[in-house]
């Protein structure tokens, strides 16, 4: 089996990996124990904010980002569970965009050259010369989940540093009010 074919197989995997889980997590609910995880998080002193951004770093390539917003700002309250959450939810979205951009982005290529995909190609080259704007409005919409939103993105045109930028600049609005949420549910509790 030559590279390609076998890069074909590694990406529709991880296609089929991340929306499993999401559709799992879905179906499954959102029975997370905020407590529990705070008990486990003590277990590492010093460590724990570094351990909780791993966490949420690799948990959200997966599952929806939200009850880890909101357990962040439980746990560390809004400043610190900003900050963690900030630089997981960033480092997730790089990693899946980077994942989907080796794997995915010339085949994907290779499949809008086709006569019937002309408009999406279109589309696909204009991500080249405005996608910080684009990419700010669709991480600030709750439109598509953000692991499907740097897939698209990481087989797109869009400039690796566009994208960086473009994601950090609309990860602000969401992650502020859920961590301010659930930091004061504390309050409240």
């Amino acid at each position: 089996m030559n590279w390609q074919k076998l890069q074909k197989i590694i990406f529709v995997a991880f296609i089929i990996l991340i929306i499993g889980s999401f559709l799992t997590f879905e179906i499954l609910g959102y029975d997370i124990d905020s407590k529990e995880i705070g008990r486990y998080l003590k277990i590492f002193g010093i460590w724990a904010p570094l351990i909780f951004i791993l966490i949420y770093t690799l948990g959200t390539t997966f599952i929806p980002a939200t009850p880890f917003m909101l357990i962040a700002g439980i746990l560390f309250g809004f400043k610190y569970g900003f900050i963690y959450i900030f630089i997981g939810g960033v480092l997730s979205s790089i990693i899946v965009f980077l994942v989907s951009r080796k794997l995915g982005k010339e085949w994907v290529e290779k499949i809008l050259e086709h006569r019937y995909f002309v408009y999406l190609n279109k589309h696909n080259k204009k991500l080249e010369d405005s996608s910080i704007w684009g990419i700010m409005i669709l991480r600030m919409t709750p439109i598509m989940p953000a692991g499907a939103l740097s897939i698209l993105m990481g087989v797109s045109r869009i400039k690796t540093k566009d994208y960086i930028i473009g994601t950090m600049i609309g990860f602000l609005p969401s992650t502020l009010l859920t961590v301010y949420f659930g930091s004061l549910i504390t309050k409240i509790i």
